[in-house]
């Protein structure tokens, strides 16, 4: 199982998709490209600890993925 953490007011949200499952790639993939569309910044988290790295197109090898949102200045 692969999962898409997405941060926001709220807190965080966590999305699981089997990457066997088309159906499950494709949702996930669209999750993605609404994201960052929005303005959400993909990472891809390293499972040793290790930084992540930025991610500029859905990566469906991604174990974990997290979503952030774009800071705003006041």
């Amino acid at each position: 199982m692969h999962t898409q953490i997405v941060m926001d007011r709220s807190g965080d949200t966590r999305h699981d998709f089997d990457p066997t499952s088309s159906a499950q790639v494709a949702r996930a993939e669209h999750r993605f490209k609404e994201l960052t569309g929005r303005g959400f910044r993909a990472v891809s988290l390293a499972r040793d600890g290790t930084s992540g790295r930025l991610l500029p197109e859905f990566d469906a090898t991604a174990r974990q993925t997290l979503f952030i949102p774009q800071l705003q200045g006041g």
